[in-house]
């Protein structure tokens, strides 16, 4: 049951990054990315890396 808890919130996790990506896309019309474009897709990926180690604290005690 977590497990499944922890797969829904890393698919949850991961739209964020790649939708802000794709967002940058459309709304520049296919332009260069400046640094704000990768520094923002790069931040909103922190919450998948939160996810993770949640992920690997819980499971990990789990199996103790």
């Amino acid at each position: 049951m977590i497990k499944k808890l922890f797969i829904l919130l890393q698919i949850l996790a991961l739209i964020a990054p790649v939708g802000i990506f794709f967002m940058y896309i459309i709304m520049d019309e296919g332009d260069q990315f400046t640094y704000e474009h990768y520094w923002v897709t790069a931040m909103s990926f922190i919450p998948f890396l939160f996810v993770l180690l949640l992920k690997s604290l819980f499971l990990g005690l789990s199996k103790k």
